[in-house]
């Protein structure tokens, strides 16, 4: 334990330099901290064994997260919008009515709704994309601290904080081996950005495990047995909604509702479900989505809101060009073949391609007669099957920074599979992008990292016993 503790000092002292010190644009001070805390996160992953060791590093974990509570976050201006748009609902505005950029065309300035607030936009131009848990959240840390960014700030982070506590503390549940919360709950690229730069990621991740935990309850052969034997007990005229088992299913629902309330992402999901659920138990489990969904945003509701919002989403698929790898590659076909960038075309050609790879996976998925959603197989399941989705989503994306890797990583948890975790490693990198003196993609880079994520993924999926050859120190490392 004493050893531990000795080591455990360097990861503390590079999140403290990540969270206080480091700047977006000083890339050779973020890479060297961001580097040399991935290599303490594969040497532990590979040196520790003990139940009492794995513990320690699990405390430990939460510890450098409650550290970096107090920094204001400087990777991302993010915050700044959630603070803009919880001032908003404070002063009795819905924030999906105004661009930012209305309030200063019409000089309409306040003493909440700043000059210096503005400048730190960084999507002035554009409506609001934040879910109703966001703005929630927004507005509650808005209230407490109505004029002080900083204030809000920690009320915001304070939440995520709570969020990354409850998903750890459901992984330890989930999981037979407690060893696997750590490649989540100890990975570097975790704690800066979703603790330090406060990014609704952390949110999102905790109700979705919380939703399949519920799930896990409800499926289980011993819970369903339990059931049926209370409802034996029950009284006939009871309404059946409140029984046990379809009583965790409303649960799950909401928690699932709550999850896609905090970032939408998780919608995408929904589909691979009903072969694992039968159609009538999914339709159940949808509805209860679809109605918490209702009530979660009747709040924000208005005639603009439904038309802003997809404005918003739509010049976000359609404008936004960030860290993309199939995306840059036809980009640049089309650039050299029409002289212009025909993003408007190929976005709405990526997202069919997606759609119809999600068809084919629920086609022809093949799905054991004894597998449900409480038996998380690490040769397939259903934890397989979110995986290669995400895969394929995030590969036709125009758009991918560096924390949305945090759902892919704990659902790969559940796998064998490893190639997340490398990924994970090499996104810090993409920050080079805002070293130079206006931001410029280095593509060298972006080849880089998607050609061995990809490599290590074909390795895994194919040749594993290649890999291992010719490989072994890193396989055991991420064994």
């Amino acid at each position: 334990m004493k050893k531990n503790t000795i080591a455990a000092i360097v990861p503390l002292l590079l999140m403290l330099d990540s969270g206080y010190f480091v700047e977006r644009k000083d890339f050779i001070h973020l890479i060297l901290v961001y580097s040399s805390a991935f290599v303490v996160y594969f040497y532990i992953l590979k040196t520790v064994k003990e139940k009492e060791d794995i513990d320690f590093w699990i405390k430990m974990a939460l510890i450098l997260r409650g550290v970096l509570l107090f920094s204001l976050p400087h990777f991302s201006e993010d915050i700044y919008r959630f603070i803009w748009d919880g001032r908003l609902t404070n002063m009795g505005i819905n924030p999906f009515n105004f661009k930012p950029f209305y309030f200063v065309q019409n000089q309409l300035y306040t003493d909440v709704l700043t000059p210096e607030l503005f400048s730190k936009l960084n999507s002035k131009e554009y409506f609001t994309v934040y879910p109703s848990v966001c703005q929630g959240i927004f507005a509650f840390a808005v209230w407490l601290f109505p004029k002080s960014i900083y204030g809000s700030a920690i009320i915001i982070k304070s939440f995520l904080l709570a969020s990354e506590i409850g998903t750890i503390f459901l992984l330890k549940k989930m999981l037979a081996d407690s060893k696997k919360v750590l490649i989540y709950a100890f990975n570097p690229l975790i704690i800066i950005e979703l603790c330090a730069n406060a990014h609704f990621e952390a949110a999102m991740i905790f109700f979705f495990l919380l939703s399949l935990f519920i799930l896990k309850q409800a499926f289980s052969p011993k819970e369903i047995i339990q059931n049926q034997n209370i409802k034996k007990l029950l009284p006939p005229l009871l309404p059946h909604s409140v029984r046990t088992d379809n009583l965790k299913l409303i649960l799950s629902g909401i928690a699932f509702a709550l999850s896609v309330a905090s970032k939408m992402l998780p919608l995408m999901l929904l589909p691979f479900f009903i072969k694992r659920m039968g159609i009538k138990r999914s339709f159940a489990f949808f509805t209860m989505i679809g109605i918490s969904l209702l009530l979660i945003f009747i709040p924000l509701y208005n005639p603009l809101f439904i038309n802003n919002l997809q404005s918003s989403l739509k010049l976000y698929f359609q404008k936004f060009e960030f860290n993309a790898s199939v995306y840059y590659l036809i980009r640049e076909v089309g650039t050299n073949l029409r002289g212009y960038n025909p993003i408007n075309e190929i976005s709405p050609i990526l997202t069919n391609t997606v759609l119809i790879c999600f068809a084919l996976i629920m086609i022809f998925e093949k799905v054991k007669k004894n597998e449900t959603l409480f038996n998380f197989n690490l040769e397939g399941g259903i934890f397989t099957t979110f995986l290669y989705a995400f895969s394929i989503y995030f590969l036709c994306a125009t758009t991918v920074h560096p924390w949305y890797a945090a759902l892919p990583l704990v659902i790969s948890i559940f796998t064998r599979f490893k190639y997340i975790m490398v990924w994970t490693a090499l996104l810090p990198f993409t920050y080079i992008h805002y070293s130079y003196p206006l931001p410029t993609e280095n593509y060298w880079v972006i080849g880089f990292e998607y050609a061995v994520v990809i490599c290590f993924f074909m390795y895994e999926r194919f040749h594993k016993s290649l890999f291992k050859f010719y490989n072994p120190i890193f396989y055991k490392m991420t064994k």
